[in-house]
């Protein structure tokens, strides 16, 4: 008797939604973890901060395979097919008013915003040291010059929460998803859960934010 066949939208939903975990929330959580402590908890100069965190993640081993494969193709994975998802769906909150319908477009116009974001700064940072347009050493002062202006500021500020609103309400769908939380009490669990996730996540984006921006524009300052 033979298989079923695969449903391969399903598959790739579940790839979808696995991938937003792991590893992309993962990493999402790691990145604003080390960022927030780089200053308030080391307080590392500008060169030390290069040599201690640039330096440290540059010589582990296939790091550049590893962020190919682990970050960069899941990013990029989880960004189109969620556009997909979202041009697919019929969410109409205006005329289902209902709280879980809101968040559906909250999720995915966050998402957007999240996916935009990312290619923005990996366009800042990773891209122009592959142009040869600053070196590894020289990224502390390029983050300098990004976050002395006000507007780019407002940019990382409004691109980590649409990121952590994303990841935090997306946690919440994957219980649905794999069918962890299929209780009415266990989705009410899960969203006092998820939700103190995403507060403790921008209490570290606003730490990263705030930490780097007084220091980085000094050592802008520096250079000039």
């Amino acid at each position: 008797m033979s298989a079923p066949p695969v449903d391969r939208h399903f598959a790739l939903r579940k790839l979808h939604s696995l991938l937003g975990v792991v590893p992309i929330g993962a990493f999402l959580a790691f990145h604003l973890f080390e960022n927030s402590l780089a200053h308030a908890w080391h307080g590392l100069s500008a060169a030390e901060w290069t040599e201690e965190v640039v330096h440290k993640i540059d010589g582990m081993p296939y790091i550049e395979l590893a962020e190919i494969l682990l970050i960069a193709l899941p990013i990029l994975f989880h960004g189109i097919y969620g556009l997909i998802i979202w041009l697919e769906g019929r969410a109409n909150p205006l005329r289902y008013g209902y709280f879980r319908n809101w968040m559906y477009v909250v999720q995915r116009v966050a998402g957007a915003i999240a996916l935009v974001f990312v290619l923005t700064h990996v366009w800042q940072t990773r891209v122009q040291v592959l142009l040869g347009h600053v070196t590894k050493d020289e990224l502390y002062a390029r983050m300098a010059a990004v976050f002395s202006s006000p507007a780019q500021q407002a940019w990382y500020a409004l691109g980590i929460l649409a990121a952590v609103v994303h990841l935090a309400n997306g946690l919440w769908l994957v219980g649905i998803t794999w069918g962890l939380t299929t209780a009415p009490r266990s989705q009410r669990i899960a969203t006092g859960l998820w939700a103190a996730v995403g507060v403790a996540l921008l209490v570290l984006g606003t730490l990263a934010l705030t930490g780097f921006q007084a220091p980085l524009n000094l050592a802008h300052l520096a250079l000039r």
